[in-house]
């Protein structure tokens, strides 16, 4: 008679909470170099960690085979369980003694959230929160993303609709726009209002009107929204605005009007996950509800 099989020893059900974070931080971020850096560890240790998750769990979390990681369809279903557990672990400490929660944050933005929507927010945050600092400039998406953990802990930026590169807050139509009652547009080079180089909404004007044959000219450069706008109306140019933000004393052109489609944008914010920064995350929950809530 054959020996008796040994029982296998059972896998442990209860899940070590930092593995959690180190799977949060890998989705977010996309890559374990990033992650490496956020966490204050190193690559492989990282990748250890992941692969202890993995084994104890029994399936394969993180699709490591594209630039860009990505979840499983095992990882999708974990991931919004260990956001509530992570969730769950930080509010235990925050509610003992939130008031006493301090620290510096640096939140880079683009320009309308910077002017327009999110002074009036981070005062809100700094009243419930007198001992956390906030520091807010504006720049480009683009610029700001590839320095978060680095410049900045939180950035909102614009990018494509799916684009990965953050939470989405709100997505929006991009569109042509110019003075009512203008003919601006029928000018050939079509004279154009845009952001400086490397802005997306530059880089989808000018692609758009080469795809369509219309030949195009700069005609005026700003940062902000307010100076497009003003050359728009002053009819010097055309502008590309987000539908959600284009200013009432403009018009919207259309194909009626020759101009190429567009694609729809979407408003993203991307935190730095950095263990023990508590206010980092306090602040991110915090814009999270409230600009979900009202979309901008």
């Amino acid at each position: 008679m054959p020996p008796p099989t040994p029982p296998r020893t059972p896998r442990s059900h209860t899940v070590d909470i930092d593995l959690l974070r180190v799977f949060d931080t890998l989705l977010r971020v996309g890559s374990f170099t990033t992650a490496a850096k956020a966490l204050s560890r190193t690559q492989s240790a990282v990748s250890m960690q992941l692969k202890r998750l993995e084994d104890q769990l029994g399936v394969q979390l993180v699709d490591r085979s594209k630039r860009r990681l990505n979840a499983t369809p095992e990882g999708l279903q974990l991931l919004p369980l260990a956001r509530q557990m992570l969730g769950l672990n930080d509010q235990l400490f925050n509610d003992i003694d939130i008031a006493e929660v301090s620290g510096s944050i640096r939140i880079g933005a683009i320009e309308h959230y910077a002017t327009r929507v999110l002074p009036a927010l981070i005062a809100e945050f700094c009243r419930l929160y007198p001992r956390i600092h906030v520091e807010l400039e504006h720049g480009v998406s683009s610029l700001m993303h590839a320095e978060l953990g680095a410049r900045y802990d939180l950035v909102v930026g614009i990018g494509p609709v799916g684009s990965g590169e953050g939470r989405r807050l709100s997505k929006s139509r991009v569109v042509w726009a110019s003075t009512p009652g203008s003919t601006t547009h029928l000018q050939r080079p079509l004279p154009l209002a845009l952001n400086p180089e490397g802005a997306m909404l530059r880089d989808w004007a000018t692609h758009a009107l080469d795809r369509a044959g219309i030949a195009w000219r700069i005609a005026y450069t700003s940062t902000t929204v307010t100076g497009l706008e003003a050359a728009v109306r002053a009819g010097i140019a055309i502008g590309v605005f987000r539908e959600a933000t284009i200013s009432k004393r403009l018009k919207v052109l259309g194909g009626r009007e020759g101009m190429p489609a567009m694609p729809e944008c979407e408003v993203w914010l991307a935190a730095a996950p950095l263990p023990g920064r508590r206010a980092v995350e306090l602040l991110e929950a915090f814009l999270i509800q409230r600009l979900r809530r009202s979309p901008r």
